[in-house]
């Protein structure tokens, strides 16, 4: 069967037969001004409490609104790794979120680290990023945000969590994570990827000394950007 692409919505809606969702100002705006679509073209709509719908648009002055037709996809919340990061520019950070949501993370933890260069967030355009990276490749749900925390605080809530936690630490040579990746349960993890700079020996320390599921490893002979680092250890758990 040829693969047919349709657009992509994600509404936090009640999603139904016949129900009829009223889409924002700015994703009404997507839909009539940037994709040109017309009122009774099909759409695709979706979350993972209710599922993956296909509807009709409805388009009247600058508002549309979704009428669901049959569902194509039950509800499912996709589970997968976390990830600890240091925020980075605006734009590579941007980057990083819209890419890692693509490799299937479930929770993002942007965390201060020593060396951390920039120190705020705006928890919105993360999840704005992550819901444009979910309707363009398919995904269900979207991954959950923390609020910006001290390195150790987004470790111990991990911890509480039951997290295996994944060290990935540039100054180490072995052993490689390549070695032992497929024996662990993506859900079951959470990736620390250092900020620019790299980590500093108290953070090192932390978690050497106050964390017993513990593995510490190599992404390989390279030192890789920030956001590089990151991708490289979510493609191998997706």
């Amino acid at each position: 069967m040829a693969y047919q692409f349709k657009t992509r919505i994600y509404s936090e809606s009640s999603l139904a037969e016949n129900a009829k969702v009223l889409l924002t100002s700015k994703q009404s705006h997507k839909i009539i001004n940037v994709l040109r679509m017309k009122t009774n073209e099909d759409i695709v709509i979706f979350n993972s409490n209710c599922g993956e719908w296909l509807g009709k648009i409805i388009i009247q002055k600058s508002m549309v609104t979704i009428i669901c037709e049959k569902i194509i996809k039950q509800a499912k919340k996709e589970s997968g790794p976390s990830l600890i990061f240091s925020p980075i520019k605006q734009v590579r950070t941007d980057w990083l979120i819209e890419k890692a949501t693509e490799c299937g993370v479930e929770n993002l933890l942007p965390s201060l680290m020593k060396r951390t260069v920039v120190r705020k967030i705006n928890l919105e355009r993360l999840r704005n990023n992550t819901i444009g990276a979910a309707e363009q490749t398919g995904r269900m749900s979207i991954p959950n945000i923390e609020p910006l925390r001290n390195y150790e605080e987004q470790i111990e809530f991990c911890e509480n969590l039951n997290k295996t936690i994944i060290f990935c630490d540039e100054l180490r040579m072995s052993p490689l994570i390549s070695e032992f990746y497929q024996e662990l349960n993506p859900k079951d993890i959470a990736i620390v990827i250092g900020p620019e700079g790299g980590f500093d020996d108290s953070e090192r320390d932390y978690i050497q000394t106050n964390i017993e599921n513990l593995i510490e490893c190599s992404l390989g002979p390279r030192v890789y950007r920030a956001e590089t680092a990151a991708l490289v250890a979510l493609a191998l758990f997706q």
